[in-house]
């Protein structure tokens, strides 16, 4: 699984949108940053599986996957430690 801190903060944020719902890849630069999260498989294309589902949006666009989903959902879990002194 990759690392939350290894993305960039374009791959985050795209992210953390996937989490509201399906992010549709209207501009040549999200759509660049959607397919290499399709690499490190955390997204996915919405496709049949999507449709099967009951979503009537655009085939085209792009859903969390399982992993993508623990890691969106661990960063937002994630506190940092407090430092004593």
């Amino acid at each position: 699984m990759s690392d939350y801190h290894d993305l960039s903060a374009d791959e985050r944020a795209i992210l953390r949108s996937a989490m509201d719902g399906p992010v549709e890849d209207r501009d040549p630069a999200v759509l660049g940053l959607c397919l290499r999260l399709c690499g490190r498989r955390l997204l996915q294309r919405a496709g049949s599986a999507a449709a099967a589902n009951g979503w009537r949006g655009s085939p085209h666009a792009f859903m969390l996957t399982r992993d993508g989903w623990a890691l969106v959902k661990a960063q937002r879990l994630y506190r940092p430690l407090r430092r004593a002194g």
